[in-house]
């Protein structure tokens, strides 16, 4: 089905929109990247301290090496933050900091994301959330609730299948139940088009930052 008129104007006017992004982009002095976290290290966010944690759990055939924030007591109920995309576990600083100091939180950098496994292995949405069960179950997670946004929400939805009778609460946000219809949703031309901004290109930190020897 050809996209309507409606439709391709709005792409053509959202390219345009684009490249006016890239000129501003460019203009923009040069930021270094942030340093890599090592396990342990601690940030402070209002009157709660978070920690950076890094760990290694089961995958498909291989070791995945997951990067956490970690916030709140030790013995509070726990509170696992799943993000969307284009993020890592900085989308939920802010509920970090609302919620660390009476619960556990827990906000995950997903494989593929933040300072996480970036390697070959399996990163189907049932996939990740097999090897999220195996993380968990090495944090000795017995009890927990679930909060998801965009793309950590499929992943979400299958890791409650896994773990539901262990899952106390699941805020759901801003996902799809169903693959999506190019006709509804013609961004993904957008995105996969050779005109796509540059802003889409390359990733912060590089793959390499996720082998044993970074943090």
């Amino acid at each position: 089905m050809t996209p309507s008129q409606r439709v391709r104007a709005g792409l053509e006017a959202g390219f345009a929109k684009l490249s006016e992004v890239d000129d501003f982009m460019d203009e923009l002095p040069q930021t270094p990247p942030r340093p890599l976290d090592n396990d342990g290290d601690e940030e402070r966010l209002g009157d709660v301290t978070f920690t950076h944690r890094f760990a290694d759990a089961p995958g498909d055939g291989e070791t995945v090496r997951w990067h956490y924030v970690e916030a709140g007591p030790p013995d509070g109920p726990v509170v696992v933050f799943l993000h969307g995309v284009p993020d890592s576990w900085w989308q939920w600083h802010y509920a970090l900091e609302a919620f660390g100091s009476e619960y556990r939180c827990l906000a995950i950098d997903l494989k593929g994301y933040g300072q996480s496994e970036k390697g070959t292995g399996d990163f189907r949405q049932e996939g990740v959330a097999v090897q999220l069960e195996a993380l968990l179950e090495q944090l000795q997670i017995e009890r927990f609730s679930l909060i998801t946004h965009d793309r950590g929400t499929p992943v979400g939805d299958h890791l409650v299948a896994l773990m539901g009778d262990r899952v106390l609460r699941y805020g759901r946000g801003q996902q799809h139940l169903w693959h999506l219809s190019p006709d509804l949703h013609p961004q993904q031309a957008m995105f996969t088009s050779p005109d796509a901004p540059s802003m889409l290109a390359g990733s912060w930190p590089p793959p390499t930052s996720c082998s044993p020897s970074a943090g």
